[in-house]
């Protein structure tokens, strides 16, 4: 039985398109233009990338290229409704649900409107050649992350082989189907800027807000080795003691919000990895007397911080989001964490996708090393 090797695209908003310069090099490295991957699984913005990635699976240097031209020519106006109209609605509607306690209060579920994105989705992505080529064994299993909001649980639907046995733990499960368009707007619905996705008889948003052991799927979808995509640079013991302990203004409402947005979609991948590695260690040390098995785990990150290079980003923006995210407290260097989840601007993701690329391309003889053995 060979190998499976999986990807694991643990996004957040437009940080994910450091995944598609990623993926990209990956391919160059490995040269291998059918079953590259074998399993995909997504969260949140990951998963419009693996469905990207999935449904083009019968060319790897097709599929790749794609996806990174697709994240650097992208712009606000194909994610979000920037018409003027809808703007104000949305605005509108906030106001008088939240400040003036309409008592149309329910129909206020998020800030923007992401009918554009559904558009460009259903339209770029052909979902039934993603169940053609698991029928074909080309790939394996693809599986997508999301989060119930009335269970709160984490719901992970998955197309692949019926050999598969579903999974469930304490607020989590498994779902076998085919996938489409709404389960990528569930998984990638960032809580409240965009609104949950209908799925089913009930309603979805982003993976990673309950997602707490990302790997997982891709464990349980019979992954033998692991590449992991991540979206946070890694920090110091004495940065981080550093920027705690300086002097430093009172933070505002986007500071606080991308703190927040740091908690939900990049602390559960460096966790899980680190499980991982510990699981791995002790499988070695008990050898055959282990219940479990070796899975080998190779993380990529970025070497820059994904926040920070949107600092010049707020002068390309259109004139009503620019001012909405002004509304917020995003001025300046305040917020960049927050608006780099929102960066939908070729500006932005260019330089991160070309730094995706050109970080994995500096790691090509360990990635050689980690899939040949």
């Amino acid at each position: 039985m060979r190998d499976k090797l999986a990807l694991v695209l643990n996004g957040g908003g437009a940080r994910a398109c450091y995944q598609a310069g990623a993926v990209r090099a990956l391919y160059e490295i490995i040269k291998k233009d059918q079953n590259l991957f074998d399993i995909i699984t997504g969260n949140s913005a990951g998963a419009i990338n693996a469905t990207f990635l999935s449904s083009a699976a019968r060319d790897w240097g097709s599929a790749t290229q794609y996806l990174s031209d697709f994240w650097q020519r992208i712009y606000p106006e194909d994610v979000f409704d920037m018409d003027h109209f809808t703007m104000t609605k949305l605005g509108t509607s906030w106001l008088k649900d939240t400040i003036f306690k309409s008592t149309n209060i329910g129909n206020f579920n998020s800030i923007l409107n992401t009918a554009p994105l559904k558009k460009l989705l259903s339209r770029e992505i052909d979902f039934g050649e993603i169940r053609l080529l698991i029928e074909s064994k080309l790939l394996s299993s693809v599986a997508l992350s999301t989060t119930n909001y009335y269970s709160g649980s984490s719901v992970v639907f998955f197309d692949g082989d019926k050999k598969i046995p579903l999974w469930s733990k304490p607020s989590r499960f498994a779902i076998r189907g085919e996938l489409g368009v709404d389960h990528v707007m569930g998984s990638s619905a960032i809580p409240l800027f965009f609104p949950p996705a209908k799925i089913n008889e009930s309603y979805y948003g982003d993976g990673c807000i309950r997602q707490t052991t990302p790997l997982s799927p891709a464990i349980h979808l019979g992954a033998t080795k692991i590449i992991a995509i991540g979206i946070r640079s890694p920090r110091s013991m004495n940065q981080i003691i550093e920027m705690s302990l300086t002097p430093n203004a009172m933070p505002q409402i986007s500071q606080i919000g991308g703190v927040m947005m740091n908690a939900i979609f990049l602390d559960s991948l460096e966790a899980d990895l680190e499980m991982l590695e510990k699981m791995n260690l002790l499988v070695k040390i008990m050898g055959e007397k282990s219940p479990r098995k070796n899975i080998p785990i190779l993380s990529l990150i970025p070497s820059r911080d994904l926040g920070e290079m949107t600092a010049k980003l707020d002068e390309k923006m259109p004139t009503l989001l620019r001012y909405f995210l002004k509304s917020i407290g995003i001025t300046g260097r305040s917020g960049l964490d927050l608006l780099s989840y929102l960066a939908f601007d070729s500006s932005y993701t260019q330089q991160v996708v070309e730094l995706g690329y050109e970080d994995t391309m500096k790691r090509k003889k360990e990635i050689l090393i980690f899939v040949d053995t």
